[in-house]
């Protein structure tokens, strides 16, 4: 199935069964066992060098062996209608592709546990998974009102662990009773340089004020934005 077919129906609606498709593999190989994954999910709308430092201090620090960098469908928070995904995956390519153990895939649901499972179709090797978020996002995924919360965290902890970059703040769910047990799946990552000034939203900001946004994505995803006139018009900014 091809990207636009797949991401770009809104009158298909999200299909019950998560499916995943790998767009650029990662040009490491996976070891045939105790492999580990990371995964990064998110809008990349637009793709950003924070992005970049969290795959990079995440495989150094938890000796990830391939970090796959994840566009949902759908996104259970914000929508996103001012880039196609065809946009956003070009820019992700662009922005990648001097980093050999990042690949880059598409997965037709936004939820953690709806990527995981997707995610172990496709890696025979049933690498451990481990995904990468920031706080609020982690924050949002542990408190989010599943029917059966208690369930619905035992499967989320069995099917991979939390590396937590903690973002203007604590993460404020690891006193939670149902959460605590699963502690030693919830790690912190920690960053060697600040990027508290580096968003999605502060690079859309920038375009729309005419600022320069060279020091929050990678040159080639700059000029991809130029040349393309990407977030133009005030309507654009999410």
């Amino acid at each position: 199935m091809s990207p636009s077919s797949m991401l770009d129906n809104p009158g298909a609606g999200e299909p019950k069964t998560p499916s995943f498709e790998l767009f650029v593999p990662a040009q490491t190989v996976l070891p045939p066992s105790n492999a580990r994954l990371g995964v990064l999910g998110g809008a990349y709308n637009p793709i950003t060098r924070a992005h970049l430092l969290l795959a990079r201090c995440s495989k150094e620090q938890f000796k990830l062996h391939e970090i796959m960098f994840v566009l949902p469908k759908t996104l259970p928070n914000k929508p996103v209608v001012d880039t196609s995904v065809e946009q956003r995956l070009e820019m992700m390519r662009l922005g990648t592709t001097d980093v050999p153990y990042i690949s880059l895939g598409l997965c037709t649901h936004g939820m953690f546990l709806d990527i995981c499972a997707a995610l172990q179709k496709v890696y025979l090797q049933s690498p451990e998974i481990f995904f990468i978020t920031g706080r609020d996002a982690a924050e949002r995924i542990l408190n989010w009102p599943y029917p059966e919360p208690a369930e619905a965290l035992a499967r989320m902890f069995a099917g991979f662990q939390l590396l937590v970059f903690e973002r203007e703040g604590k993460l404020k769910v690891r006193e939670n009773p149902l959460i605590r047990q699963y502690s030693n799946r919830i790690h912190t990552l920690r960053l060697s340089e600040n990027i508290d000034h580096i968003s999605s939203t502060e690079v859309r900001q920038r375009i729309l004020t005419g600022q320069s946004i060279e020091e929050l994505v990678p040159t080639a995803v700059a000029t991809y934005i130029m040349n393309h006139n990407l977030y133009q018009n005030q309507s654009d900014q999410h």
